[in-house]
């Protein structure tokens, strides 16, 4: 198979999810957690809902690499595909769940033994080692039916896009107005695992993997569309970020309180018309930074080691900062938000360089190129 051309953007797409997920996580214990009506709550509510597109997108451009890569189960290598996920995904998640499972025994001070053993080895099954890491349980089941979509998805993909597109929206978009609006808290049996799972199932999450796809295989006649649609598009993105973030502040203000926030994460069906929204926005503005920004571009380049580890750090910034300085820094403070998101931005990127550097890195943060410190580039160059 010759090798397609390197869609550099991409690069950039990841960075901007990457940070997207990242401010999400450092966000909201203001959102839920500050004095109501501070200005830090209302900051911190419009940045943790404003990123919601973080992992969608991530889902959009795992689909969009596969199917553009791979555009028939001719190209399809199984054997070599499944070796690199295993070396390079699977055995980083194993260890950052270990890592997770080490840090929460150390700072709650729980007892390591056989019971707690088996629990890490479910949630390690499950992906529920820590909150984020449910996406590479979920990215797996979409890698384990990927040689059926090459077969039997590839060539409706290429010859009727809308209507794989439409049928995916429509197929989504019911489990989660089911998972919302319909599900009973009460259910046995089936249904109750299927309530309890679905929203970390490909069922939820297959119309941005394949939407992905789609991109992929007509990725030029997709970047023609949005160039020359751009006004129309944006448009209708700042209506759809309105009406997506708009919804939020209504409930609070009409409930006088944040007792449904808990409602709004990124797992709602409204979440899919804000991504798809995005994405063509992304694509603009990212194809305008291709060449520049190169510390952007690093942060896309070690995205996958900046989704492993920013939960730590950022637990680990406010734990001490917090929990040092209470009088100073809490979540009703919007200088502490500022602080905790910068800090918990700059170190985690400082850190994944440094582990980038390493001969190892690969167990850590994946597939990844050599990161080279300056210093050392200058060396060579004397």
């Amino acid at each position: 198979m010759a090798r397609r051309k390197e869609i550099k953007e991409l690069y950039y797409i990841r960075a901007i999810a990457a940070m997207g997920i990242l401010i999400i996580h450092a966000t909201g214990g203001f959102a839920v957690s500050s004095e109501y009506g501070s200005k830090a709550m209302y900051l911190g509510i419009f940045l943790n809902q404003f990123f919601r597109f973080g992992s969608p997108i991530f889902m959009m451009v795992s689909g969009l690499v596969l199917f553009y890569n791979y555009r028939s189960i001719d190209e399809f290598n199984s054997p070599r595909f499944y070796k690199k996920k295993v070396k390079f995904i699977l055995i980083p998640y194993i260890l950052w769940s270990i890592i997770y499972f080490l840090y929460d025994s150390y700072v709650y001070e729980l007892s390591i033994n056989r019971e707690s053993l088996l629990t890490l080895g479910r949630d390690i099954l499950l992906g529920e080692s820590f909150a984020h890491l449910y996406f590479i349980f979920l990215i797996f089941q979409f890698y384990i039916i990927l040689p059926l979509l090459m077969k039997y998805l590839t060539k409706p993909m290429e010859e009727k896009p809308f209507r794989v597109f439409a049928f995916f929206f429509i197929f989504q978009g019911v489990i989660l107005l089911y998972g919302y609006y319909f599900k009973n808290p009460n259910a046995t049996g089936i249904i109750k695992t299927f309530n309890q799972y679905y929203w970390k199932t490909l069922f939820s999450w297959s119309f941005y993997f394949i939407t992905g796809g789609l991109m992929g295989m007509h990725y030029e006649r997709l970047v023609n569309f949005v160039e020359r649609n751009m006004k129309k598009i944006f448009l209708a993105y700042i209506a759809t970020t309105i009406l997506y973030i708009g919804q939020v502040y209504y409930n609070i203000w009409i409930h006088s309180g944040r007792d449904y926030y808990g409602r709004f994460g990124s797992i709602r069906p409204q979440t899919m018309i804000y991504a798809l929204a995005t994405m063509p926005i992304l694509i603009w503005l990212t194809r305008k930074m291709v060449g520049r920004y190169n510390n952007l571009k690093n942060f896309g380049t070690y995205s996958f080691g900046i989704y492993f580890s920013h939960p730590l750090i950022l637990e680990e910034i406010k734990r001490h900062l917090i929990g040092s300085f209470p009088s100073h820094i809490g979540y009703s403070r919007l200088s502490s938000l500022v602080l905790i998101s910068g800090l918990g931005l700059a170190i985690t990127f400082i850190f994944v360089l440094l582990v980038g550097t390493l001969n190892i890195r690969w167990l850590f943060i994946g597939k990844v190129p050599k990161y080279v410190l300056r210093e050392k580039e200058e060396v060579r160059n004397l």
